[in-house]
């Protein structure tokens, strides 16, 4: 980035599974569950290709891999069931240096938004609990918008309420469709890669791939306000 474009950062809008918060294990762990009970085969290949798609979009995955005949709203609220269940019964812990860096970039007067494809209900219960919602100016969810990841709607939303060009803020994703969606959107995208690694023309496509969030403050492109 040149000094022009760094002036320009206002603001960095934050996935939460799998970037925040390691609620994609929890999850993982969920589907797996779920396939046991089912008796599916390939459930966790498959569950690596749906990371950050909607629940119709999932739902809708579930049909063309299983057949017209599956019933993947059913499938889907069993995994949901279980995933709750084991988030009451362990808590969903942060992704390291998630609460750091969200302080530091505060510090820096940058404004933060969240973009997820869970729904209004999961964000706030897993935000809330984990103490970290009070760092967010914006929240868009996936119940609230039309088209999920990797359709760039949900960006395009977190820019207009932040009241913000795209240009003037930096997504942070750790899946594939995010970074699609964040960059068809216009935004520049570090990509932190949690349970799927990003192939070559992912690698093209954000901005930078990093390995920790701790690396994004280091970034030549926070300019105190």
């Amino acid at each position: 980035m040149n000094d022009r474009i760094q002036n320009q950062i206002q603001a960095v809008i934050f996935d939460m599974d799998g970037v925040l918060l390691d609620s994609e294990a929890v999850y993982e762990e969920g589907w797996r569950i779920a396939g046991e009970k089912k008796n599916l085969r390939g459930i966790d290949a498959f569950h690596k290709t749906i990371l950050g798609l909607s629940e119709q979009d999932t739902i809708a995955a579930l049909k063309k891999f299983y057949g017209q005949d599956f019933d993947g709203a059913e499938f889907w609220n069993l995994t949901t069931e279980i995933s709750v269940e084991i988030m009451n019964r362990t808590g969903v812990p942060e992704k390291p240096f998630a609460r750091t860096t969200l302080e530091s970039l505060k510090r820096k007067n940058i404004r933060l938004a969240l973009a997820s494809s869970s729904s209004r209900a999961i964000v706030q219960y897993l935000m809330e609990k984990a103490g970290l919602m009070e760092f967010f100016d914006v929240a868009i969810c996936g119940d609230e918008i039309k088209n999920a990841k990797p359709d760039p709607e949900i960006y395009t939303a977190a820019c207009m309420k932040l009241n913000l060009s795209t240009s003037e803020c930096i997504a942070v994703e750790d899946s594939p469709n995010g970074v699609k969606s964040a960059v068809a959107a216009g935004l520049k995208c570090i990509m932190i890669p949690d349970r799927v690694q990003p192939d070559e023309s992912i690698r093209k496509a954000a901005w930078k791939v990093l390995s920790s969030l701790k690396d994004i403050i280091n970034l030549p492109c926070w300019v105190e306000h």
